[in-house]
């Protein structure tokens, strides 16, 4: 009888220090554009003048560089023309978790590119400049993925986010139990 009460409570310390360990989560690519569709599913005015649609994002991941590269096919309607212009728009930026909302939010965005089809010269020029001036001020702290409840609490040990590392196959959270 005491080697199984014994048993038991050697079992049950081990559980309780596997739950006071760090655990991962992983987010891929695949979820990560999924969820970038949601969030940008709805236009972006700028300026009153022109209303931005997009979609159909791709994302990398940059190990080297610790950012996340996405391209977005982009649908352009201006106010001031019936003309529907579409092209590509990149976006980079770095990722980070806001414990607020317990998402994982777009910090230091920057617009790489936005290329028009049929658009040439000085209004590509213009259009990109805007856009690298905007850009970065719209889609900063854009919250991207929120985190699973039950990935932040398993049992009644609450986790908080340690480290989050960009690889190329996706996004690693190491979370580590509150004390």
């Amino acid at each position: 009888m005491k080697a199984v009460i014994f048993c038991f409570l050697m079992i049950l310390l081990a559980s309780g220090c596997a739950m006071s360990s760090d655990r991962t989560v992983s987010i891929s690519e695949a979820q990560l554009q999924q969820k970038i569709n949601e969030r940008l599913a709805i236009p972006i005015s700028l300026l009153k003048i022109f209303d931005v649609n997009l979609s159909n994002s791709t994302v990398k991941f940059d190990s080297v560089t610790g950012r996340m590269n996405t391209t977005l096919d982009t649908h352009l309607t201006s106010k001031l023309s019936d003309k529907i212009m579409a092209g590509k728009l990149g976006i980079s930026g770095k990722l980070r978790f806001d414990a607020a909302t317990s998402s994982i939010v777009l910090d230091d965005p920057k617009v790489e590119s936005l290329n028009i089809d049929g658009l040439g010269g000085k209004y590509s020029e213009s259009l990109n400049l805007m856009a690298q001036k905007l850009g970065g001020d719209l889609l900063s702290g854009l919250p991207l993925y929120t985190v699973k409840p039950e990935d932040l609490k398993v049992g009644s040990t609450q986790y908080s986010p340690k480290d989050m590392q960009i690889t190329d196959k996706g996004l690693q959270i190491t979370l580590s139990p509150v004390r």
